[in-house]
């Protein structure tokens, strides 16, 4: 049974005490520090009002490992808004005694630590942000003279970030500013150096000593600090456990926080993959997350394990990330310029993790060196084309893909050569389970029915397709012209049948898949409206329509070409998953 539990309340100066003895430590999954001096004032008006503390999360940490290897924090004393913000440095935590690690809390914690015992350095306005003398030191004060009457923002005490003066400690236009962190300093009365003797010793009338004593009950009397501590040392689990608790404003997920644990190892990571990221996006037009790099790292070079684990992100594996860096970004966007070169897009890609075994691939045999090329083997990209088609027409990467994904990684590891993609392979390896790639009548009378620009008709005409031209834009559209069956005198001169003249007007037959195909953009708008064996005829025309030879093109036989077609692209889309 779990002996995680809550702890009894302890005081605000107590929990000071516990961040400068370094008994409370920052993990690595936490973000930068990010309140302003404005957000740190309302947090000591909320003490004075008894405004309760929201619940701390602590990992109480007593594996040695742990603490050898995991990167750990001390909290920020003295911030300063230059150069981006003061950083948290690092604390070496190997051979300390057991501490307790703040999961859910930092904010507040580094809120109450700067106001006692820091400084608040903020940016001169008006200045440059490169010159540090713009920048201008503050501590916190307290007004004790202000009545304690709410603003319209129901703000009752006036709590101050301000530079030092000699006015300070004295009554000065009606305002007397105490430093807040001298609250430390007094004592409970009876005892040396009391509130008492500093009321006396600086004249200060009733009200201000009540304020005073309102303010020592708030940090140093009041257990206002509630806190759970977690015992397990399972880094995983408390890496759950603070995605599902965190309270610090913009929601985490797992991947964030991997990545915050990451950039304790390796402190450019962040950026580079921001850059990555950029250059996706400005040479391929597709969207690329910080995710999706982690995740691909993990199935091309770390296969045994790809899920998003702190084990899987220590000192070995980000400094293999390092070394693999230049690497993985040529992979990367090489293989998202091959894509755009066989003219798909980011709305058009329906599962982007259906990428990373294509970038496994090419980082395997090393065409990836190759891939953007317009001169890419053709070959090869048929095979690619027919997998990712049929992978988005059966749904394969719905759901959890991480066993998906490894399954892919081994198949291609272990077939995939510099000459072939090992499709066939991959039908094999997944016959029988969820992620059947192999179709039945059913699902090929689903996508027969597909309509003109309808979701999943593009994945059709595409494994028709096979690999396209880099060079050319295409565009589905009617072979026999839409406009045509719009027009009733035309048809019923064409068609004496009346089973024919009902079949051609019925658009599951001339606005579905037996009657599109993807048209190279040029050709298409040269043909227009033009019929179908007109347009047949002349030179720049497709050579092919998937129908047997010898099928008439004459609209007078649409329902035959119809028939055919649908045959023919059914037998196509078969032996392509046989």
């Amino acid at each position: 049974m779990s002996d995680n539990k809550y702890q009894m309340p302890i005081t605000i100066n107590e929990a000071i005490k516990n961040i400068r003895q370094r008994k409370w430590l920052l993990p690595g999954i936490q973000r930068r520090f990010t309140w302003d001096t404005e957000r740190i004032e309302k947090l000591f008006d909320s003490l004075m009002q008894d405004y309760p503390i929201n619940t701390l999360m602590l990992w109480h940490i007593t594996d040695s490992n742990i603490k050898k290897d995991y990167r750990f924090y001390d909290f920020i004393c003295d911030y300063s808004e230059f150069a981006g913000g003061t950083t948290n440095q690092i604390c070496n935590a190997s051979g300390q005694e057991d501490f307790d690690a703040v999961i859910d809390g930092q904010q507040r914690l580094t809120s109450l630590y700067i106001g006692l015992l820091g400084s608040y350095s903020s940016h001169k306005k008006n200045k440059s942000w490169k010159n540090e003398s713009n920048f201008t030191k503050r501590y916190l004060y307290l007004d004790l003279m202000k009545e304690t009457e709410p603003d319209e923002d129901n703000v009752v005490y006036d709590f101050k970030f301000r530079e030092p003066s000699d006015s300070d400690e004295t009554i000065q236009d009606g305002s007397y500013w105490f430093p807040v962190g001298e609250i430390l300093n007094l004592s409970k009365p009876g005892e040396d150096n009391d509130i008492s003797d500093y009321v006396i010793n600086h004249n200060l009338p009733k009200p201000a000593r009540q304020m005073l004593d309102r303010l020592y009950s708030a940090i140093c009397q009041n257990p206002s600090v509630t806190y759970y501590q977690q015992n397990d040392q399972n880094q995983d689990k408390v890496l759950d456990i603070f995605t599902r608790t965190n309270s610090g404003g913009v929601p985490l997920s797992k991947s964030d926080l991997i990545m915050a644990i990451a950039t304790s190892n390796w402190p450019e990571i962040r950026e580079k993959s921001e850059e990555l990221v950029r250059t996706v996006w400005n040479d391929t037009g597709f969207g690329v997350s910080k995710d999706f790099i982690l995740k691909s790292f993990l199935v091309i070079y770390n296969p045994n394990d790809i899920r998003f684990k702190v084990n899987n992100f220590g000192q070995s594996q980000v400094d293999l990330l390092r070394e693999k860096w230049d690497e993985l970004t040529e992979v990367t966007t090489n293989t998202f310029l091959f894509l755009k070169n066989q003219n798909f897009t980011d709305d058009l890609f329906r599962a982007k993790n259906a990428a990373i075994p294509l970038m496994h691939y090419f980082q395997k045999t090393g065409l990836y060196h190759s891939a953007a090329k317009t001169t890419f083997s053709t070959e090869i990209t048929m095979d690619i084309i027919h997998w990712l088609t049929i992978s988005f027409l059966k749904n394969i990467f719905s759901g959890q893909t991480d066993t998906l994904l490894k399954r892919l990684h081994d198949v291609i590891e272990q077939h995939g050569t510099d000459q072939r993609f090992p499709f066939q392979e991959i039908i094999a390896e997944f016959k029988g389970t969820n992620k059947n790639y192999s179709v039945d009548d059913d699902f090929l009378d689903q996508i027969m029915d597909y309509r003109y620009q309808q979701s999943g008709t593009e994945y059709v005409l595409r494994l028709l397709q096979g690999a396209v031209n880099p060079g050319l834009s295409y565009e589905q559209d009617h072979l026999h012209p839409k406009s045509v069956f719009h027009d009733e005198k035309k048809l019923e001169e064409t068609f004496t049948n009346n089973e024919d003249l009902q079949f051609a007007k019925d658009e599951a037959n001339w606005n579905s898949i037996a009657n599109l195909q993807l048209l190279e953009k040029l050709s298409n708008i040269d043909k227009s409206n033009m019929s179908l064996a007109e347009w047949a005829s002349k030179p720049n025309a497709p050579r092919n329509f998937y129908v047997p030879e010898g099928t008439s093109l004459e609209l007078k036989d649409f329902r035959a070409f119809i028939e055919a077609r649908r045959a023919a692209i059914r037998a196509m889309i078969r032996e392509a998953v046989a």
